[in-house]
Formats: structure tokens, C-alpha cells, sequence
């Protein structure tokens, strides 16, 4: 891990690990720019291995972004130490030691001592200590080096850098002191004899330096950056503002839920009140009718028994006289009585309390199946912060992308494909039945005319091409001489075509076939999901095509593949690839090009017509170069192009 240090100005948040938040010690730094410990990103890996069981990846503990530790990785346990080494971290580190008066003896570090260092030697980029100071002017060939007293370094305004030596990422042991102007590339003096040594400008990178703090595109670079800068943080603060939004939305839609509860508790409560109301007086009418029946009803009964116990008690002790006489005294009311009975019987009825729904209310209650809807709408992002991302989008193409000349092909429209050949470039057109041979000035030098028509050329050596034409069969050309060596029969109809290992690779539409380029036989097909008209091909299992409208299979060796898809990529055709990997596509319906990081990532977009053209056909790069041409389909027009 790191030493703590006590900060002294905001260059210490530059060189302060975000693992350890102390003082990096040995500083690598990720394919995404973000810095950290050895030991720090070590035991990160390590625990993230762990627990998501990754073989060949690990995610950037800051941005999450894949690192690919390549095809043989080895253990996790060494991926530490092959991440390159922050040199720019490590110089401000020696700076901030020089201000602190805490940098270390170089010399005594190597012989594993600690000695404060005094003095500086500008040539050879080392700090000495007393003793190591009176050696190095021992030596004949460090003798007149001029040393600088460390103490009379500025604290404050110091610009000259204390550590300039970098060392090259591929060869730790070597020193950076070559720079390609060609590939854009810093190299150490192997590099350059191994990889670089067929190109054109190579210079020193003293010379490549020399300006660039007050170059007007690094002011550019830089305020672009910052404009991006200034989108993120508005997008956040967006962001911000909206979970805000989204929590007292939400809060106040409970609220709302809530208050239509009480509401209609308190519509319910007072329309109970009210038909409790009508059930007691329902009641009590019941009730006093009832009563008064019943009154009525004991009154006739009451003379109904005086009666009968006087008739009972005249037959029993009565004499025949005073039974006739009662009994007729009895027998002369009885028929106001039973008049009364009648009358009264006829007037009373059976009364309940009965309950109805209340017919609104039940097509209430059915139709309410909850309180309310809860739904999310979405709507596209504020225009004002596309924005920014729309005009560099437009005018980067023409920063990123030089275009050199255009070469006008004798045809309106039609399927145009082409490759490099030394310093010329053949084209097959297709309504023309042709292969035309132009210099890199657009003029024509021959012409060879086929006996079909022509789809797509791929090279298969250094003299010859092979040429589909969109039936079983391909021709087999002479670059050099511009003659036909050959018609080859094959066992399937492709459109693009790729020449790899002894093995052609077709595609026509909705699958690949792997062919058998001496004898034409299928060795193998693959379907895919159609738009597969152009195939770009490393080896027989590293080969990338269309899949779809807006898709794209990026297959690699060992089985293992990618897809790219994007709205913004209409109909894919022409694929190829730079010196550096990357990975281009020409969108022919979004009239655009994709440019992609080795492992599938968009790096950027441009639109065909930055480059002068309609309907981008087909792309192709120059081997080891950054020069290539897109055809467009819509015009005949090729243009010849540079990555600047």
C-alpha cells in the first residue's frame, strides 16, 4: 500500500490512490486512464475474481469499464504487474517529494538504501545524495554535468519537468525517444525497428513534443474535455434533480391516494348516517302499527273472554232464564263485534325493514377495481444537452479524418468494392462487369473486363486477388499484369468475400460459408440474421459481418463472440479494420461510419457526407497505415482518406 501524506495542494488529488486514499506507491494506471497502487489494483483483482469469477476480465473500480487482459492472460495474481506504469503520476510524485525536501537518492534506492537526495542532474533525470553526488562527478563521462541543488527548485511556478524519462509500455527496458507521426505513436528505439521501421516519418519525440502546451489543438482537445465536462454536470445535476422530483411526486401521489380514502371513508360514514336514519324510523312506524294492531286486537279478545265466562257461568249456575237472557243480551252485540273483528282484521298487515343497493352505488363498486393508476412516462432528454454532443459529432469527422482526394469511378450507381494494391488501388464495379486499376492521384492506369460481373475483391498474396460475383463461381486475378489466372467453381453464391489461411470466406445475406480456395468445396456454413453482405477476416475464426439491420458479429478464435448493435447503424456493409485495431463500419441506410475499439465499443461516429459522400458502400485501410477509402453507392465517388 501507500505512505500517508499530508496534502499541500490540489496536485495531491492527482497522485492520491481512490483505493487506499493515501500517497500512490508504484502507480499503474487501466486502459480507461484511472490510476492506482500495485498492491491496491492487485487486491481489488484479486477479490473481484473471487466473487463474480471472471477468467480474462476485471471491471475498473472507478468507471466499471471492462480491462481485457488479452487471450492469455495468465494469473490473476500477475495481471498487477503487467498494467503499464503511470511515468506521468510518477514524475509529479518526484516533484511534490522535491517540494517537500523528501526525495530519495535514485542511486541509493538501487543498492536498497534510504538517503535524502540534495541535488539534481538535468541529463541524467537522477537526485543524488552527497556521497552519490561526489561519485557521478567521478566519472569521466558525468563529470561536466551540471547538478542543481534540489533547495533551489521553486516551490510555486517550477515548470521544467524533474522526471522527462518514460518508459515504452511493450518494452519496459527501453526508453521512449522516437515518435511515429504516421501511427501517432510513442517509441522506444526496438519498436521502432521492429513495427515502424516502413514508415514514412518517424521523428524524435523532442521534436513531436516541441509546442504541444500551446498548440491550438491541444487547446482545443482540452477545451473539449471541459465542455464535455460541463454536460456531464449538467446531466447530473438532471439526474439529481430528477430522483428528487421522482421521490416528491411520489410522496405527494400517497398523499393524494390517501386523501381520496378519507374522502370517501366520509362519503360512506354519511350516506351509513343517513340510512341508519331511515332504518330507525322505519322501525318505530313498524313498530306503532304494530302496537296499535296488537292494542286493538287484546280489545276484542277482552270482550271475547268477558263473554265467554259469563255464558260458562250462567250454563253452570245459572237458571234457564237468566242464560236465555244473557245469552241474548251476548247474541245482540255479537254483530257489532264481529263487524269490528273484521274491520280490524282486514286492516292489518306483516311489515319488515327491508335493504336495497342503491343502484349507482353497485355500478360504483363493480366498475372500482382499485383507487387509481400508477404509470411511468418517459420522454426524451432536454435537446439542450445533445447539444454540445451534436456539433462536436458533426465537426469532428473533418478534425479526426483528412481527406485526401476524390476519385470518380465511371458509374451512377452500383456495387463498388476495392482494395490497396502497392501503391495503386483496384476496383471491381459491378454493373461494368470490371477491375480498374487507379494511382493514388485518381488516374486510371488499366482496366481488365471479366466475364461476369464483380462484387467484391479480397487479396490472397502479394500479386494476386480473388473476385466474387455473386454466383458459384470466383475469378482468380493477376494484380500486377491485370490478367485473369483463373474462374474457381464454387459450392455456394456470395456477395463479399475474404481471403484467409487458404480458406475463402463468403457471405451472402443471411449466412457465411467457409470455402476450400483451391478446390472450391463448402467446408462449413454458419446463418445469421441477414443484411451479411461484406465479411472482414483476420484467420478462419476471427471474422466480423453484418447480422441484422442495426448488428454486427464480431467473432474471435476459441469461440468467442460479440455483438454490436446501434440504433444509429442502418444496414451495415462495408467492414475493415486500422493499424491499430479498430474496427470501422459503413452504415449504408444511416449514411454514417462506426468506429469501434478492438473489443466492440463505439468510439465515435461520423456522418459520410464530412468526406463527401451519400450512401457509404465499402471501407477498406491500407496494411500498416492509417490511410483508407469509403465507395458510395449512390454516385461512383471514392474517397481517399487519413486518419490525422
Amino acid at each position: 500500500m501507500a505512505i500517508a501524506q499530508v496534502k499541500t495542494d490540489t496536485l495531491d488529488d492527482l497522485l492520491t490512490c481512490t483505493i487506499c486514499l493515501e500517497t500512490f506507491t508504484t502507480p499503474k494506471y487501466l486502459p480507461c486512464l484511472h490510476t492506482f497502487c500495485k498492491t491496491c489494483i492487485n487486491t481489488y483483482i484479486l477479490s473481484t475474481l473471487d466473487k463474480e469469477k471472471i477468467g480474462t476480465t476485471f471491471k475498473c473500480p472507478i468507471c466499471r469499464q471492462d480491462v481485457l487482459m488479452g487471450e492469455s492472460p495468465g494469473q490473476p495474481e500477475t495481471w498487477a504487474e503487467k498494467l503499464p506504469g503511470n511515468h506521468f503520476v510518477a514524475s509529479m510524485m518526484d516533484r511534490q517529494a522535491i517540494k517537500r525536501s523528501e526525495k530519495m537518492c535514485d542511486s541509493c534506492k538501487l543498492n536498497n538504501k534510504s538517503e535524502l537526495a540534495l541535488s539534481w542532474c538535468p541529463v541524467c533525470e537522477e537526485a543524488f545524495c552527497k556521497a552519490c553526488e561526489i561519485c557521478h562527478k567521478s566519472f569521466k563521462i558525468s563529470a561536466k554535468h551540471p547538478l542543481v541543488l534540489l533547495k533551489e527548485f521553486s516551490t510555486t511556478n517550477e515548470k521544467s519537468n524533474i522526471s522527462t524519462i518514460l518508459s515504452c509500455e511493450e518494452h519496459a527496458e527501453e526508453i521512449i525517444k522516437i515518435y511515429c507521426v504516421q501511427h501517432s505513436k510513442p517509441l522506444c528505439t526496438l519498436c521502432a525497428t521492429l513495427a515502424h521501421r516502413k514508415c514514412d516519418e518517424v521523428i524524435s519525440i523532442e521534436n513531436a513534443a516541441s509546442g504541444i502546451k500551446d498548440s491550438k489543438q491541444t487547446a482545443q482537445f482540452v477545451e473539449n474535455l471541459k465542455q464535455k465536462r460541463e454536460v456531464l454536470k449538467a446531466l447530473i445535476k438532471n439526474r439529481k434533480e430528477l430522483l428528487a422530483k421522482c421521490k416528491n411526486d411520489a410522496s405527494e401521489m400517497q398523499d393524494k391516494v390517501k386523501c381520496i380514502r378519507q374522502d370517501l371513508f366520509k362519503q360512506i360514514s354519511e350516506k351509513e348516517d343517513k340510512i341508519n336514519a331511515e332504518i330507525s324510523k322505519s322501525k318505530k312506524q313498524i313498530e306503532l302499527a304494530v302496537s296499535n294492531d296488537a292494542a286493538k286486537l287484546e280489545s276484542l279478545e277482552s270482550t271475547i273472554v268477558n263473554w265467554i265466562s259469563l255464558t260458562e257461568t250462567c250454563l253452570k249456575h245459572g237458571s234457564d232464564q237468566q242464560c236465555l237472557f244473557e245469552i241474548n243480551k251476548i247474541s245482540g252485540n255479537k254483530a257489532t263485534f264481529d263487524k269490528d273483528f273484521s274491520q280490524n282484521i282486514s286492516k292489518i298487515q306483516d311489515m319488515t325493514i327491508n335493504f336495497t343497493d342503491d343502484k349507482d352505488f353497485v355500478q360504483f363498486r363493480d366498475k372500482i377495481n382499485s383507487l387509481g393508476h400508477i404509470s411511468i412516462s418517459e420522454s426524451k432528454l432536454d435537446s439542450a444537452y445533445h447539444q454540445s454532443e451534436v456539433n462536436q459529432s458533426l465537426n469532428y469527422p473533418t478534425e479526426y479524418v483528412k481527406l485526401l482526394r476524390t476519385i470518380q469511378l465511371q458509374c451512377r450507381f452500383g456495387h463498388t468494392s476495392g482494395i490497396f494494391f502497392e501503391t495503386e488501388l483496384l476496383f471491381v464495379v459491378y454493373n461494368d462487369s470490371k477491375v480498374v486499376k487507379f494511382n493514388q492521384n485518381g488516374s486510371t492506369l488499366c482496366t481488365l473486363a471479366l466475364p461476369k460481373q464483380t462484387y467484391d475483391i479480397s487479396p490472397t498474396d502479394k500479386q494476386r486477388a480473388v473476385v466474387s460475383t455473386g454466383e458459384q463461381f470466383v475469378f482468380i486475378i493477376d494484380m500486377k499484369k491485370m490478367n485473369l489466372l483463373q474462374t474457381l467453381t464454387i459450392d455456394s453464391v456470395i456477395y463479399g468475400i475474404a481471403y484467409t489461411d487458404g480458406t475463402l470466406i463468403g457471405v451472402n445475406d443471411t449466412c457465411i460459408t467457409w470455402i476450400n480456395a483451391s478446390s472450391g468445396a463448402r467446408i462449413k456454413t454458419k446463418t445469421t440474421s441477414g443484411e451479411s453482405w461484406f465479411v472482414w477476416a483476420g484467420s478462419t475464426n476471427d471474422y466480423i459481418c453484418g447480422n441484422g439491420r442495426n448488428e454486427i458479429i464480431i467473432a474471435k478464435p476459441r469461440n468467442k463472440t460479440m455483438v454490436y448493435n446501434n440504433k444509429t447503424l442502418a444496414l451495415p456493409r462495408g467492414i475493415s479494420k486500422d493499424c491499430d485495431e479498430n474496427i470501422y463500419i459503413c452504415g449504408y441506410n444511416s449514411k454514417n461510419i462506426h468506429q469501434l475499439s478492438k473489443d466492440g465499443k463505439l468510439i465515435r461516429t461520423f456522418d459520410a457526407k464530412a468526406i463527401g459522400l451519400e450512401e457509404p458502400w465499402i471501407i477498406r485501410f491500407k496494411n500498416n497505415s492509417k490511410m483508407f477509402f469509403v465507395t458510395c453507392i449512390r454516385t461512383g465517388r471514392v474517397a481517399l482518406c487519413e486518419i490525422s
